[in-house]
């Protein structure tokens, strides 16, 4: 099987030849080079050759299946809303964001939104350009034969990183919910613009959401009102012009009554086509609560520190004992609890892979 078939087979609840590995990785690719944030880009400018070298090399050496084909942040589109871009300059996860964001009080965001009104949003962020470009240049070398996704954040985290500080748009949710709406809507449009930004440069599969409120740090009843409708509409924009899934990656614990019940009704009125859960759920867990309970693909998750700190021994027994778990039944893709940690060694990542392709190999 190519990549792109294992990975479907798993979309369609099939069977592959073997569990493939979907990791995320975002800065790992750049400190897997020996290189540091700031080599590949800075505020406003973006390395898409060495950022294409990077993603070509771990593709080939690191072995995995599914890939996002541009190193990705937080950060994308900050720029466009009047926030301001950190990069670390010695050894950092991520490109991060200024404390102060563009929307401190409600006087700022008349102005926020004026910008964000402005046609091509996503054209006059240079580091979303870049990595544009980057993508290219992936799907040119590989698209035929590996899945690359589209990938964004849903309304309400967007809106947190586009325009309000956390502990501020929580408390917009509760006491000031009109504003809240604007703000995830005007997010949602911008998701939207760099959901179709990414597929017009070459992704080819899934768009993977990221929700990182998810019921972590709001109840499901707010995440009903502020991410739910978002989800769905996303949902259907995907289908309807690219024919491609959604996959969501939620932060939170599911296993609860009140958290499971918003994980079913995620699942009925979106229509996503898969999930990805922290290191909290087991696969056994996901396997009768997910795959067999909602019959949709899920990721059998590892925890990140793990793979980051632990021995290659270690990480193999882990995977060898992981794999059971799924009964070998069909609808499981191997994943990080969020994404494989910026200091995790290629040697531990290859491991984790090559475990993987090993154990998850079916008959």
């Amino acid at each position: 099987m190519t990549k792109k078939e294992r990975f479907n087979a798993v979309c369609q609840m099939q069977l592959p030849d073997y569990m493939p590995v979907w990791p995320r990785a975002m800065s790992q690719l750049i400190h897997g080079m020996g290189w540091r944030l700031s080599d590949v880009t800075g505020a406003t400018w973006y390395d898409s050759d060495r950022c294409t070298e990077a993603v070509l090399w771990s593709l080939e050496n690191i072995g995995y299946d599914v890939a996002l084909p541009a190193y990705t942040d937080i950060a994308f589109g900050v720029l466009a809303s009047g926030g301001s871009v950190v990069v670390p300059t010695t050894f950092g996860a991520s490109v991060g964001i200024d404390d102060r964001k563009p929307v401190q009080s409600k006087d700022d965001w008349p102005k926020v939104q004026r910008k964000l009104a402005r046609k091509n949003a996503v054209k006059r962020d240079p580091r979303m350009q870049g990595a544009l470009e980057t993508s290219r240049n992936v799907a040119a070398a590989v698209g035929d034969s590996t899945p690359l996704v589209a990938s964004g954040y849903l309304s309400a985290t967007m809106a947190m990183l586009l325009f309000r500080p956390m502990e501020a748009f929580l408390l917009d949710m509760v006491y000031d919910p009109h504003w809240a709406d604007e703000m995830c809507r005007l997010a949602h449009e911008f998701t939207k613009d760099w959901i179709r930004a990414q597929y017009a440069a070459g992704a080819n599969s899934v768009t993977f959401v990221v929700d990182t409120l998810g019921i972590f740090l709001i109840e499901p009843k707010l995440a009903e009102r502020f991410s739910l409708p978002y989800l769905v509409k996303l949902v259907e924009m995907v289908k309807k012009e690219y024919n491609q899934g959604v996959w969501l990656h939620i932060h939170g614990n599911m296993k609860t009554p009140m958290g499971y019940a918003y994980l079913e009704k995620i699942v009925k009125e979106s229509g996503i086509e898969g999930l990805h859960l922290n290191e909290i759920h087991s696969v056994k867990w996901i396997k009768e609560m997910v795959v067999n309970k909602f019959n949709i693909p899920a990721c059998a998750v590892v925890d990140c520190n793990t793979l980051a700190n632990s021995s290659i021994n270690k990480i193999r027994a882990m995977v060898k004992n992981m794999i059971p778990e799924t009964e070998d039944g069909p609808g499981f893709i191997m994943a990080p609890c969020c994404q494989v940690l910026p200091h995790t060694s290629n040697e531990n990542f290859k491991a984790w892979v090559g475990a993987t392709h090993q154990y998850g190999a079916y008959g």
